[in-house]
C-alpha cells in the first residue's frame, strides 16, 4: 500500500523546447530501426536489383560528369582523374541532399504514426539520416575500390591520417541537411510556399559546391560564392582525405562547423515548438 509508483516515461504538456531526449532515444533505438527498414521498402520494393541500383546509378552519374565536364569540357581536376574526381565530390552531397529530402515533409509524411502513438519525435529525422548514412557507406565503398585501382597505377595518393577526418566530415554533411530539412518541415506545416522555394536553392547550393570543378582555378568572385556556402568546406575535406588535392581553407571550416551547429540548434528548438501543434494543421 505504502510503495510508490515509478514513472519511467514523463508526458509534459510544456516540454523545453530545447530538448533533445538522448535516454529516451537510446531506449526507442528498434523504433529508429524499424523506420530505417522502411524506408527501404518504399525506396527498392518490387525491384529486381534492389540497392544495386543504387551503385548503377553512381557509376552513370559519373561517368557522365566525367565525359561532359571532364572530357569535353576540360574542367579542372587537380590532376586527380576524372572519375575519381566526381565520386569524391558528389559523396558528401548525395548525403547532405539525401537527408534534407527525407526531412524536409517529416511532419506531413509521418502525422499517421505521430497522431497515434507517442515516442519521441526526433526518432524519425534521426532514422532518415542513418538510412542516408548507410546509402552513402555503399557510395564510399565504391569510391575506395576506385581509389584503390587508380593507387595501383600510381595514379592517386594515399594521404594517410587525414583518412580519419572522412568519416566525421561525412556526417557534418548529413546534419546539416537533416537540421535545414527539420526547419522546412516545421516551416511548410503553416506555409506551403517554403516547399516550392526548396528545389531552388537546392540548386543553387549544388551549383555553388566544388562538385563538379575545382576551386584552385576558380575567379576570386567564385570562391567567395563557394566559401559561403556551408557545405562547400565539407566536399573539399572530403576530396582531400582521399585524393590529397582540394581548397581547405581553415577559416571556411570553421564557419561550416558554426553553421551546422547554429543551424542545429535552431532546427532542434523549431522541431519541438512545432511537434505540439502540427497534427491539427497538417
Amino acid at each position: 500500500m505504502g510503495e510508490k509508483k515509478q514513472f519511467m516515461t514523463v508526458i509534459d504538456s510544456k516540454p523545453r523546447l530545447l530538448n533533445v531526449p538522448v535516454q529516451e532515444i537510446v531506449k526507442y533505438k528498434d523504433l529508429i530501426f524499424t523506420l530505417v527498414k522502411r524506408n527501404y521498402k518504399i525506396q527498392y520494393k518490387q525491384t529486381i536489383l534492389g540497392p544495386f541500383w543504387l551503385v548503377f546509378g553512381l557509376i552513370v552519374n559519373t561517368g557522365i560528369f566525367s565525359l561532359i565536364f571532364g572530357y569535353i569540357g576540360n574542367f579542372s581536376s587537380d590532376g586527380v582523374p576524372y572519375v575519381l574526381f566526381y565520386l569524391t565530390g558528389t559523396m558528401g552531397w548525395d548525403y547532405f541532399s539525401g537527408c534534407f529530402g527525407h526531412n524536409k515533409n517529416v511532419f506531413k509524411d509521418n502525422a499517421y504514426i505521430m497522431g497515434k502513438v507517442y515516442f519521441p519525435r526526433l526518432v524519425v529525422p534521426i532514422s532518415n539520416m542513418v538510412y542516408e548514412l548507410i546509402r552513402v557507406g555503399v557510395k564510399l565503398i565504391v569510391t575506395l575500390i576506385v581509389w584503390i585501382f587508380f593507387f595501383a597505377r600510381g595514379e592517386a595518393l594515399f594521404m594517410g591520417w587525414w583518412l580519419l577526418l572522412l568519416i566525421p566530415t561525412i556526417f557534418l554533411c548529413g546534419l546539416t541537411g537533416t537540421a535545414f530539412g527539420m526547419i522546412i518541415s516545421s516551416l511548410t506545416t503553416k506555409y506551403r510556399d517554403f516547399s516550392h522555394l526548396t528545389g531552388a536553392l537546392m540548386s543553387i547550393m549544388m551549383y555553388a559546391s566544388p562538385i563538379l570543378y575545382s576551386v584552385s582555378d576558380a575567379p576570386a568572385w567564385l570562391k567567395t560564392v563557394v566559401n559561403i556556402n556551408p557545405i562547400s568546406a565539407y566536399i573539399e575535406m572530403i576530396r582531400y582525405s582521399i585524393t590529397g588535392t582540394g581548397n581547405i581553407n581553415p577559416w571556411a571550416v570553421l564557419y561550416s562547423i558554426m553553421f551546422t551547429a547554429v543551424l542545429v540548434f535552431v532546427a532542434v528548438i523549431k522541431y519541438n515548438q512545432t511537434e505540439k501543434t502540427f497534427i491539427d494543421i497538417v
